[in-house]
């Protein structure tokens, strides 16, 4: 039997149409599988205390799903309903392991899935750390235009370091502030990690050259209660964030962490003006 997954799906309430990625029927090395990959706190959610009743649901009709692909293969789940949950057709993705077919899964069907589970995934499955730092400038900068037209000149501004040297780009810049901005991604937290540090060393190089009241790092970090994250992350994101503070205070420049962008534009505002 060739290796790959079945994404399954639920409808909670039945004809509405709206369904949740709940589960995968995995085949690896010619081994069925099947994994509920919806969060407890997802589940908990919409049924509060009887969330057991679903998750039962659930686990009673992944089981009968891959009674049905150890018999008859992956290829008979498209369109196989059990216990209300119906399966879409198999992806053949060539997962490297169970974990790369669930990672593989989560990643394409699901915002409600254990996110534990795509942690570890590499760089290319995701926008790159430029990428998300771009889009978060942009929406700050958006929201500090509304409300002071006269900085816009300020974002994207380069400085040197040395009068001989290569100009560096900063997010924001003026008489009063040096400001990079930074992402604190939920997944790939170790590349949010170095680039943090590199936007640290780039900020106390500019304060040596030209001394401004404001030096600092705007740093957009998740939610410490978003239902998207798992413990793990959770966990995880709190001691980065943690640990940038601490490298940040080492080289007397500020980490303003904040959690939306009107409050990064608040924030900005604050040392801009």
């Amino acid at each position: 039997m060739k290796d790959g997954w079945v994404p399954v799906f639920w409808e909670p309430v039945a004809g509405t149409g709206e369904r949740l990625m709940v589960g995968v029927v995995v085949c690896f090395a010619g081994q069925i599988s099947t994994h509920r990959i919806i969060r407890d706190d997802a589940l908990q959610a919409l049924y509060g205390k009887a969330l057991g009743r679903p998750q039962a649901l659930i686990e009673f009709g992944l089981d009968d799903l891959r009674t049905v692909a150890e018999h008859r293969g992956l290829a008979a789940l498209e369109g196989e309903a059990s216990m209300g949950l119906t399966c879409l057709r198999a992806r053949h993705t060539e997962p490297e392991s169970v974990d790369d077919a669930l990672r593989t899964a989560a990643t394409m069907f699901s915002s409600l899935a254990n996110i534990d589970l795509v942690d570890e995934q590499d760089d290319t499955d995701a926008p790159s750390q430029d990428e998300q730092v771009r889009h978060w400038t942009i929406d700050v900068r958006e929201r500090v235009v509304a409300r002071r037209p006269d900085l816009s000149a300020g974002f994207n501004r380069r400085a040197k370091f040395y009068p001989d040297g290569e100009p560096v780009r900063f997010g924001f810049l003026n008489d009063r502030a040096v400001i990079h901005f930074g992402v604190l991604r939920p997944v790939q937290q170790p590349s949010s990690l170095r680039d943090a540090r590199a936007r640290l060393w780039e900020l106390a190089r500019a304060q040596e050259a030209a001394r401004r009241p404001h030096a600092a790092l705007l740093l957009a970090v998740p939610r410490a209660n978003d239902p998207v994250l798992g413990d793990k992350q959770r966990a995880s994101a709190l001691r980065n964030q943690r640990e940038i503070e601490r490298e940040a205070d080492d080289v007397n420049i500020r980490l303003k962490p904040v959690t939306s962008a009107e409050e990064g534009a608040t924030a900005l505002l604050e040392m801009a003006e």
